[in-house]
């Protein structure tokens, strides 16, 4: 059963994926202002915003979400 493969060894990635938090981009911009991070994250503070904002330009990409999720950065969610 060779077609078992495929979605056996799918789920295992998957599994072993890490899991982000589901960041809501409000305004469809396709970036992550301060209040649209903390709507997930209220325990963000600015200056926690601001360090995570790898390019200063008072926004969060996807990439600088994820790498701040990875690294521990965002506060747990409630």
């Amino acid at each position: 059963m060779t077609f078992l493969r495929i979605p056996l060894a799918l789920s295992a990635v998957l599994v072993a994926a890490p899991v982000l938090a589901a960041v809501e981009d409000t305004d469809g911009d396709g970036m992550y202002s301060f209040e649209e991070v903390l709507a997930t994250y209220p325990a963000l503070t600015e200056a926690a915003f601001t360090e995570i904002d790898a390019d200063g330009d008072g926004m969060l990409s996807v990439d600088e979400v994820a790498a701040a999720e990875a690294a521990g950065l965002l506060p747990a969610e409630g």
